[in-house]
């Protein structure tokens, strides 16, 4: 009988440690944000009236992010990220997710991807479906690409101050075999190099990336199939020479702390898109600065100042604004160009191609606080086109989006104030109050569509729970 307790005891000892050999930490984040909207002329046309343009509405959204990581030990995870609400119409209280009689409720994948490290060294690896955003200093995110691609990453410390970042990604495939493009060429490659770099007071990040775009890809782009126009913008033919496109970007980031409470950051980006003609050529720059002063306990001021090129008067040699994949998170004020506080405060919801082709300088109050927990944020901000006013309405290009694309004649003014209080740590209620004033040029878009000039307003409020 004993022989049989000592072998049942040492059994459960082996199944324990086996157990205990695949066992992991699972660790939980998320972001989930409800936002009520009052929204007036977000086109900028008053006789505009559709459901996407949000004129005059009262709407509700919500987004729920959470990520999952499951950890094996410190240099072995594996990341599942869901989402609800990918779109405005999936946020929408009332649509497609959240109606009382056919509620869809759809969990999206949002990441799911393995890191690890090579065992004995520090070189970090990401393989799968991920976020990857290129080096930016200001505007909250990159202006080429920020976004969830499927890919392969790695990071090589070379010294504590330098590493060197390499990937490979899909950034979209459509192979299917009922498409008129056939089943060759559906794909957009891309390889990119960084190398970040970390000195006392400074930090850049110069970059490279390269994309291949197949002639069949193309073709899907341009048709917008399987939502592809909304994955990859700018890689679009505006003649009707639908062959293969080779693209490429380079720039860095720039950020210096060294004269403290000075801080400065910095960009500068240029992306060309090449085709068989030089019709289908595409390229452009980007170039933002922003000074901070943050000697003050009380607030944070900035100027701020950015610039994209802009189309010339002729279609045959191509477009002049960089070409870009998906910028969903850069921003500069809190209206026009994204940047709100919480999810659908802004025209479009995320920066647009359409929108390039502009300069902007600004001055922001950040974090202007006097009580414990309440803080505020002024914005006013002046936005004027570089886009050659002859492009509205020529024939056969869609070059231009009234309330989107600036032309030379014409601008805005925002003016926000934005609000936070901490009622927790994790949970933020925010009130947020934007307003544009329309510069929009009349007589150049006198002839594109009926339409009545007006300002645009906003008061969002809303709740941010962050864990």
């Amino acid at each position: 009988m004993k022989r049989l307790v000592l072998l049942a005891t040492l059994l459960a000892f082996v199944l324990g440690m086996a157990a205990s050999a695949h066992a992991v930490t699972m660790k939980a984040s998320g972001q989930y944000i409800i936002e009520f909207l009052v929204s007036d002329n977000f086109d900028l046309n008053e006789k505009a009236n559709t459901a996407s343009d949000r004129n005059g509405d009262f709407n509700v959204f919500q987004r729920f992010r959470t990520q999952f990581d499951f950890i094996a030990n410190e240099n072995l995870k594996g990341v599942l990220a869901t989402e609800i609400g990918s779109t405005a119409d999936e946020q929408r209280w009332g649509g497609n997710n959240y109606r009382f009689h056919d509620r869809f409720n759809g969990i999206n994948v949002r990441r799911a991807y393995v890191d690890f490290k090579i065992p004995g060294t520090k070189i970090a690896n990401r393989i799968g479906y991920q976020g990857i955003n290129l080096p930016a200093a200001y505007g909250g995110g990159s202006l080429i690409l920020d976004d969830e691609v499927a890919g392969v990453f790695t990071t090589i410390p070379v010294i504590d101050e330098v590493s060197v970042v390499a990937g490979y990604a899909r950034l979209y495939d459509f192979d299917n075999t009922d498409s008129v493009s056939g089943t060759s060429n559906t794909s957009v490659d891309a390889g990119a190099l960084i190398v970040p770099v970390k000195l006392d007071g400074f930090k850049f990040a110069p970059f490279f990336m390269y994309a291949y775009a197949g002639g069949a890809a193309v073709q899907e782009i341009g048709a917008g199939t399987n939502g592809s126009s909304r994955l990859v913008r700018g890689l679009t033919s505006q003649g009707s020479n639908l062959e293969g496109r080779k693209v490429y970007w380079g720039g860095t980031s720039f950020e210096m702390t060294y004269f403290d409470p000075i801080k400065v950051m910095a960009d500068v980006n240029y992306g060309s898109a090449t085709g068989v003609g030089d019709v289908d050529d595409r390229s452009g720059w980007l170039v933002d600065l922003a000074v901070d002063y943050t000697g003050f306990d009380f607030m944070t001021p900035e100027l701020f100042f950015a610039w994209t090129s802009g189309e010339d008067d002729d279609t045959s040699n191509g477009s002049e604004r960089m070409p870009m994949l998906t910028g969903r998170n850069w921003g500069v004020g809190s209206f026009f160009f994204n940047g709100d506080s919480l999810i659908e405060g802004t025209p479009n919801g995320t920066t647009d191609a359409r929108q390039l082709g502009f300069w902007a300088v600004g001055l922001q109050l950040k974090d202007i606080s006097f009580i414990e927990k309440l803080k505020h944020t002024f914005i006013v901000m002046y936005a004027q086109g570089t886009n050659d006013k002859d492009l509205v309405g020529v024939a056969g290009g869609n070059y231009y989006s009234y309330g989107y694309t600036l032309t030379d004649k014409d601008h805005i003014w925002e003016v926000d104030l934005n609000t936070s209080y901490k009622l927790y740590d994790e949970l933020t209620l925010t009130f947020d109050l934007g307003y544009i004033n329309n510069g929009y040029d009349e007589d150049v878009w006198a002839n594109t569509a009926t339409r009545d000039r007006a300002d645009a307003y906003k008061l969002s409020t809303g709740i941010k729970y962050e864990f």
